[in-house]
């Protein structure tokens, strides 16, 4: 029979779990209240719910497009990221190149650089060959600090396979493509996706790039949610319901990965 563990360990944990749900919660009440709910400082919790802030949020606030530009950008990013870092990740975890421990901690040293450093150089480069506001120069700029995460992750993950499976792969006549995507690709398929959800998760909240880079055509949702507060007032319908609706994605990107992000976070802990 399995010991009953104290009621009192379970206090910490509830409390922790209440403070981190606690703003996803009243961020989800505010978006159900009546418009007139919502003036004035004092809050209310007695209140009939609606819908009115999400039908506005689509119909009157053209929040479809921010969502199908977050979409379209997080996800190319993250696609186009994961394929190039497999094979980066690949090369400098089984091939003799020079100055390969160099070459890995200069991709890393990429990931550390504030964005607000690169901000200009990219805006002066991306406004003289016209690629502000469209979806190659963003995608590009995603690319700049996505790719260095991924490859920095699949590299520990693909570190942790035997160099022995590669040389008997070899000796039955496999070439490097096939031992990556017949060996290494699926024994890490856990940390793989680990990454992946991080690389997206860092895409879909990107605000700054987005926010200095693009004007009409490729607004993303954090740029749409923050471009709605002015000094003169506070939409907080519409700021709430776009959060509750921005949140989703990442939801569903997680609760379809969760067993593979499991075991990608303890990948290597046990031999």
């Amino acid at each position: 029979m399995t010991p009953r563990r104290p009621v009192h360990l379970y206090v910490p944990v509830l409390l922790l779990t209440a403070v981190w749900i606690f703003p996803i919660l009243w961020t989800a009440l505010t978006s159900l209240k009546p418009l007139d709910e919502l003036r004035g400082l004092k809050p209310s919790f007695v209140f009939t719910p609606s819908l009115d802030s999400y039908v506005s949020l689509f119909e009157d606030k053209g929040f479809g497009a921010y969502l199908q530009h977050s979409v379209m950008i997080a996800g190319g990013a993250t696609i186009v990221a994961m394929l190039l870092a497999v094979l980066a990740a690949y090369a400098l975890t089984r091939m003799n190149l020079p100055g390969r421990d160099h070459i890995g901690l200069w991709i890393l040293s990429l990931r550390m650089i504030p964005p607000i450093v690169t901000i200009v150089p990219f805006y002066l480069v991306f406004n003289s060959a016209q690629l502000l506001d469209t979806y190659i120069g963003i995608l590009i700029v995603y690319l700049s600090f996505s790719l260095p995460f991924a490859i920095w992750m699949l590299q520990g993950f693909f570190a942790e396979i035997p160099p022995s499976l590669d040389e008997a792969a070899t000796a039955d006549g496999a070439g490097p493509v096939k031992v990556l995507f017949r060996i290494i690709v699926p024994m890490t398929r856990a940390g793989i996706a680990v990454t992946t959800i991080f690389t997206f998760v860092f895409a879909w909240n990107e605000f700054l790039f987005a926010f200095l880079l693009t004007r009409d055509r490729w607004v993303t949702v954090p740029v749409g949610l923050g471009i709605s507060s002015t000094p003169e007032q506070t939409d907080w319908g519409y700021l709430a319901a776009g959060g509750i609706v921005s949140f989703l994605p990442l939801v569903i990107v997680v609760f379809l990965l969760q067993r593979q992000m499991v075991r990608g976070m303890t990948f290597g802990a046990v031999k």
